[in-house]
């Protein structure tokens, strides 16, 4: 193994270390919890305590995706290109990034106000796609057409006064700051799509920067890899304009030299090096006894 592949094979090994640990530190008091939801009381120990790990390891894996992702970024990148406190226009603030977890983005637009957050709500639904079958339209949410939301984000300048937002992934490609929405789950339903589409358009308009590029990003195909993704975001932003699903995710920030299918058996051979299954098994029999 080389040094990058050894490099992202160790993030993967440090950022799923920390994972398990938390699960682990926490599944007895969640199986407990679990139990006395009587709407499951037809099911048996073992099936409702591989719940319990299901629920806990989907809701808690993102975290170690956007850490991972991060950090591989920064290998391709350059750790100054991504940065904890994402600050374009390089205002002065007091934060310390050492009590920052993840990215956050600093701006001088009051994110907050209720006006600019109608403003940016009626963007994207004046926007959506339109039609159905051969007739339908794409969004025209695009890279292009964001770009009219820095106009509007003059109105809500507020000079001297600082907020901030996380956002999941952001960094700098030497051309173009990229921030990025990241989806662990594949996917999101329907009714929450908007939301999420309104928050990526906030922290775009705070980050307040011409040359910036917005993306939906996925961990994975939920169709399967090299088949259309047919998530309910492609309502709400220009698809595959805004889109970076699975593959072309992992490609757009792994190192050149590592392609998506190297990534893929780098993570199989770590999650294997962390005994994760066994351990899963042991989590469980030990609630059980």
């Amino acid at each position: 193994m080389d040094n990058i592949q050894e490099q992202i094979r160790l993030i993967i090994f440090e950022e799923f270390s920390k994972l398990l640990k938390n699960i682990e530190g926490d599944f007895k008091k969640n199986y407990i919890k679990k139990n006395y939801n009587f709407l499951l009381n037809q099911l048996d120990a073992k099936t409702t305590a591989n719940m319990v790990f299901v629920s806990s390891f989907e809701s808690k894996s993102g975290f170690a995706i956007e850490a991972c992702a991060k950090r591989i970024a920064r290998i391709r990148y350059g750790e100054k290109n991504v940065p904890t406190i994402v600050n374009p226009n390089n205002l002065k603030h007091t934060i310390d990034e050492k009590y920052i977890n993840g990215q956050i983005i600093v701006t001088d637009i009051n994110i907050e106000d209720g006006n600019l957050k109608g403003e940016i709500s009626a963007f994207r639904a004046n926007n959506i796609s339109k039609g159905k079958g051969k007739a339908k339209q794409t969004s025209t949410v695009n890279q292009t057409t964001i770009k009219s939301l820095l106009d509007t984000a003059k109105k809500y300048k507020t000079p001297g006064v600082i907020y901030t937002k996380p956002v999941d992934l952001a960094f700098f490609d030497g051309v173009n700051w990229n921030i990025m929405e990241l989806k662990a789950g594949g996917d999101l339903d329907s009714s929450n799509a908007p939301s999420n589409v309104e928050k990526l358009l906030t922290i775009y308009t705070g980050l307040n920067y011409y040359n910036t590029k917005v993306f939906f990003a996925t961990l994975y195909n939920k169709d399967g890899e090299g088949n259309t993704w047919t998530g309910a975001v492609k309502k709400h932003l220009a698809y595959p304009e805004m889109f970076l699903i699975g593959k072309n995710f992992w490609e757009y920030i792994l190192p050149k030299e590592i392609d998506f299918e190297e990534f893929t058996k780098i993570y199989k051979e770590t999650l294997s090096e962390l005994d994760l299954n066994n351990r899963i098994n042991e989590m469980i029999k030990e609630c059980l006894r």
